[in-house]
């Protein structure tokens, strides 16, 4: 069974020494990206020193840029891993989900982004697909705040 992150396809518009971030397709939490390693890892369990290290500084820098490219409130993350269950063989790999929050209206790229479940838990049914040309732009100003 292939594995979605390990892809020559994958793109990722920002990459540390171990971890790569892609923008979601499921933009209804602003700047929704997946920080996934760059090589394949089944558990958090196998992770280096070195790989939970690189970890917190590309999460610090994320959490960073989302605040200062947005306005981003705080930041939902997450490491489920449940749907490389859901096909046999299962063949999971390490990755992240981040969210940033919004307790207010932000308007980027002629669009407007409202976080209606500010303050609960995110919602899983809510999906938002943004035009290519938006998506873009949405990583464009993330890897000004970068760097």
């Amino acid at each position: 069974m292939s594995c979605e992150f390990c892809s020559d396809d994958l793109k990722p518009f920002f990459r540390t020494q171990h971890w790569s971030m892609l923008l979601s397709d499921n933009q209804a939490y602003l700047g929704r990206i997946v920080l996934a390693l760059n090589r394949h890892a089944k558990s958090i369990s196998e992770l280096t020193t070195e790989e939970w290290n690189d970890l917190h500084a590309a999460m610090k820098k994320f959490e960073d840029a989302s605040k200062k490219a947005f306005g981003a409130t705080m930041l939902n993350w997450t490491c489920l891993m449940n749907n490389a269950y859901k096909e046999k063989p299962a063949n999971p790999h390490m990755h992240w989900h981040a969210r940033p929050r919004y307790d207010h209206e932000v308007n980027f790229a002629g669009e407007v982004f409202v976080d209606k479940e500010f303050g609960r838990h995110h919602n899983e049914a809510v999906n938002r697909k943004v035009s290519p040309e938006v998506a873009k732009a949405i990583e464009s100003e993330l890897l000004k705040y970068l760097r």
